[in-house]
This record gives C-alpha cells, structure tokens and sequence, in this order.
C-alpha cells in the first residue's frame, strides 16, 4: 500500500505539545494563529487517528489537504 501526503492546517501555534503529540509529522508555524503539519498517512484510518489526537489535544483544525 502507498501513502499519500497530507498537509493539516491548525487555529493554533506551534507548541511543544502538538510538537510532542505528532513526530512523525512535519510542523510549521505559520503565524501566531495558524500552524501545518504535513507528511505521509498510511490509509484512512491512520488519518482518522491523527485527527482524532488533534481533537483529544482540543485543536481547532482549519483544512486538511491531500497533497498530489
């Protein structure tokens, strides 16, 4: 099975908490409001999980894209 990139934007800044909860993804701090993760999701259900994480984490997320 082949991974697809994804790239998750956040209402949030970058914190060592989100750092911390999500290694396996890039993160970038856009602004004072706004951060990405980005990288390579395995299927559908790792992607849920991610999410998922994020809401556990109570981050607001703002779009998820699948990357070409």
């Amino acid at each position: 099975m082949r991974s697809t990139r994804y790239e998750i934007r956040l209402a949030c800044a970058l914190s060592e908490t989100i750092r911390a909860a999500f290694p396996e993804l890039n993160a970038v701090q856009l602004s004072e409001e706004s951060t990405v993760l980005s990288g390579f999701v395995r299927d559908q259900s790792e992607l849920h999980g991610l999410v998922a994480r994020l809401g556990d984490l109570g981050v607001e997320i703002t779009e998820i894209r699948k990357q070409p």
